[in-house]
């Protein structure tokens, strides 16, 4: 290889891999349950703005985790041919759900946050769950993949 190539970063990529990764982007960006998941992250961080510096302290890095990786993890699905892949990483996001809905209900009785936050946190995470209930739906579809849960929890 010269010099030249060298000098140039985009070097071990081309355009096909380019345009996949724009169109995979595109699709994940346009998915239902990805936007929703968007939202909650959101809301979860006007959520934890709101809170007093004692609930912060107690709420926050869970809250935003969570929603953190209820994204994270749909993405990494949604990028992923792979059904064991698509349902280790649904059966996370519904935990990080789930761990939203039992904060909020902790915080409507343990904390001065805002109820208004509260409330609109939990119908987002109730419209998610519809959301996610039809996603999920469609990995039935999916090929078998060849790969075995060495856990024996994913069969088919």
């Amino acid at each position: 290889m010269d010099e030249d190539n060298l000098d140039n970063e985009d070097f071990m990529f081309d355009d096909d891999d380019d345009d996949s990764f724009e169109r995979e982007r595109k699709r994940r960006k346009n998915l239902p349950v990805y936007k929703k998941a968007m939202e909650i992250l959101k809301t979860v961080e006007s959520l934890v703005e709101s809170l007093s510096e004692t609930d912060k302290k107690m709420y926050a890095s869970h809250l935003s985790e969570s929603s953190l990786i209820m994204c994270a993890k749909i993405a990494g699905a949604v990028g992923s041919d792979s059904w064991l892949i698509c349902m280790q990483n649904a059966a996370i996001v519904r935990h990080h759900a789930e761990y939203l809905l039992t904060a909020t209900s902790g915080m409507r009785h343990m904390t001065a946050a805002d109820k208004n936050y509260i409330m609109v946190l939990r119908t987002e995470i109730e419209e998610f769950r519809m959301l996610f209930k039809e996603w999920v739906s469609g990995f039935k579809e999916m090929d078998a993949d060849g790969f075995d849960d060495e856990w024996g929890l994913f069969l088919r």
